[in-house]
């Protein structure tokens, strides 16, 4: 991205930025790569809202990605990863050549761990002069269950209460995408199955930084992608619960079509993975997924000890449900 330098006026920066972040979602929505180019670590330089003030922290966050610029590379890269798991199955599938095949199984691999590895080290890009009320992610899920809001004694550098809130929303915005890019990671790459440690850890999480958002009332408009793939994955009254709560709000803001097609797909997958516990007592709710024998240590090792049988769809029942429902939602 960095190779051909950004354009000067801020129409264009903002038309360019735009598009590139509506065509990693696109990917994500539809598996398939993205058509721009992945950006480079420390290439986005945060677009600030119009109007924000210059002494505001607020001239610091990105209008389209908040505080998630640094993280947005790891997401193009995430979007991609889909096409390299397919030329893999394909070309087993094929009966291509075992070299063939070692080659793709190794990218696979090596891209699936690296992904892994940089989404664990990535934290929010704070502007100068916010402190998180809670710094400890450990902390969170208190917050949220708080009656009495904490406030921080504010100096002449800290932003206003009104900013305040505002940045705390698009925190724990960027903090949804981090967690939201773990379980589409293991879901629909890995194909973990939904009972997953991991894949409910992070839904979890996820899911109280998006009921968070909605509770700062900052910006809802990016908020989609990282609330859908969590909410597929609730299990529990509490997180769907969240779900709900997320989605109303953000249906309430943004009145967008697609949110409610969203949300329609989300309780249609819940009756479905209900019906198949409830059935199976497998727990995993969807076709094509890893199938129940698989061991956990087989789980634990991913993609480099998977065999053609258990390379399944896993996070994919949404696509299934949205195809059978005549519906096509671009999280975004």
């Amino acid at each position: 991205m960095c190779t051909n330098p950004e354009p000067s006026d801020s129409t264009s920066i903002f038309l360019e930025r735009a598009f590139r972040f509506y065509d990693v979602i696109a990917a994500l929505s539809n598996g398939r790569a993205p058509l721009s180019a992945a950006p480079t670590a420390g290439c986005l330089v945060p677009f600030p809202p119009l109007g924000a003030p210059i002494a505001s922290p607020l001239s610091n966050v990105d209008t389209l990605l908040g505080m998630a610029t640094t993280l947005w590379p790891i997401i193009h890269r995430l979007s991609s990863i889909v096409t390299l798991k397919t030329d893999l199955q394909a070309a087993i599938w094929s009966n291509a050549s075992a070299s063939k095949i070692a080659v793709l199984r190794t990218e696979l691999v090596s891209t699936t761990q690296a992904i892994e590895a940089a989404l664990s080290r990535w934290k929010p890009q704070l502007p100068p002069g916010f402190v998180p009320d809670r710094d400890e992610e450990e902390q969170e899920e208190k917050e949220i269950n708080e009656t009495r809001h904490h406030h921080s004694k504010i100096d002449v550098m800290s932003p206003t209460v009104a900013e305040r809130s505002r940045l705390h929303s698009i925190w724990h915005n960027a903090l949804a995408y981090r967690h939201s890019a773990f379980v589409y990671l293991y879901r629909s790459v890995h194909g973990y199955p939904r009972s997953h440690r991991a894949v409910q850890e992070h839904t979890h999480r996820s899911l109280l930084h998006c009921a968070a958002t909605v509770k700062h009332e900052g910006p809802m408009g990016a908020l989609l992608w990282p609330l859908f793939v969590a909410a597929c994955e609730a299990v529990g009254e509490n997180d769907r619960g969240l779900a709900e709560q997320a989605f109303e709000k953000v249906r309430k803001r943004q009145g967008m079509r697609n949110i409610e097609r969203a949300w329609e797909i989300v309780r249609e997958v819940w009756r479905r993975a209900d019906e198949a516990e409830s059935g199976s007592g497998s727990g995993s709710g969807e076709k094509g997924s890893v199938t129940a024998s698989r061991s956990k240590g087989q789980e634990e090792m991913g993609m480099g000890e998977m065999s053609l049988g258990e390379m399944g769809t896993g996070g994919d029942l949404w696509r299934q449900v949205s195809r059978e429902m005549g519906v096509s939602v671009v999280f975004g």
